[in-house]
């Protein structure tokens, strides 16, 4: 690790990803991306519409394989095709925009399965831990219910809970409120803010500045593939160096 890594205090990374490149034939979506994320981080991803915050965000849950680079969890690169991509997702738990949930599984089942399947827990030990933490998002007299049955803001709330579940040592937030009502966007952002305060490491792609602003340990502004600006929010949002920067959270930010 380099010596600015080593003299953050606050150890090694849990992931660094170094060099990171990804094109889709010949247009590269990701160009040289470097970045990393300590324990108890929340990282924030912000940027306009295609500037490659979601495909970052898939490359590290090896849900794309990057075309170069490296990503690095406790130092062993996990981009190389020999790691066993489901364990790593395990600890490495992913949120989606669009939920994801099993449409044929109830909420306490959508809860299980990874578990069972992935963690080999029991039934009984599987079904304890989905309760807990679908009690802590609020989602717990919900279980017998369908997706169908459920508001945006419920599943992502169920989502979430599947996550936790799994136990995994950082959770990636890909937009998780965008396909919410904005009366719903309040109820998932609050269990962000919720885990945030409780330590859980996260990185987070989003277009809620306010959020991006007031939770963030860590910043990173994206623009056109490129990492433009990053650091705390007080550098970024406070006094961005950038005039792309700059441009960009005028747009979000009054004043």
């Amino acid at each position: 690790m380099s010596s600015a890594e080593n003299v953050s205090g606050k150890g090694e990374p849990i992931i660094s990803v170094r060099h990171l490149s990804k094109s889709f034939g010949k247009h590269e979506v990701l160009k040289d991306i470097d970045f990393n994320v300590y324990k108890g981080d929340v990282t924030t991803i912000i940027g306009a519409s295609g500037s490659g915050k979601s495909t970052l965000l898939r490359c590290i849950n090896l849900l794309e394989t990057p075309t170069s680079g490296a990503i690095l969890y406790h130092s062993e690169n996990v981009a190389d095709k020999s790691v066993d991509a489901p364990q790593y997702r395990s600890h490495v738990g992913m949120v989606f925009q669009s939920f994801n949930l099993f449409a044929n599984m109830n909420v306490l089942d959508n809860c299980m399965v990874g578990q069972k399947k992935v963690l080999h827990r029991s039934a009984e030990e599987a079904q304890a831990n989905a309760m807990k933490y679908l009690k802590h998002v609020g989602m717990d007299s919900y279980i017998k219910a369908r997706p169908r049955q459920l508001s945006g803001g419920q599943k992502q709330r169920v989502a979430i809970a599947r996550a936790l579940a799994m136990d995994p040592e950082i959770l990636l937030f890909d937009e998780p409120t965008s396909a919410l009502d904005p009366e719903m966007v309040g109820e998932v952002l609050t269990v962000m803010d919720t885990l945030a305060k409780e330590g859980m490491t996260m990185i987070v792609v989003t277009h809620e500045m306010a959020f991006a602003r007031d939770i963030s340990s860590q910043v990173v502004y994206m623009n056109q593939g490129v990492i433009c600006e990053q650091g705390s929010p007080e550098e970024v949002f406070g006094n961005p160096q950038q005039e792309a920067t700059k441009e960009f959270l005028k747009r979000f930010i009054r004043g």
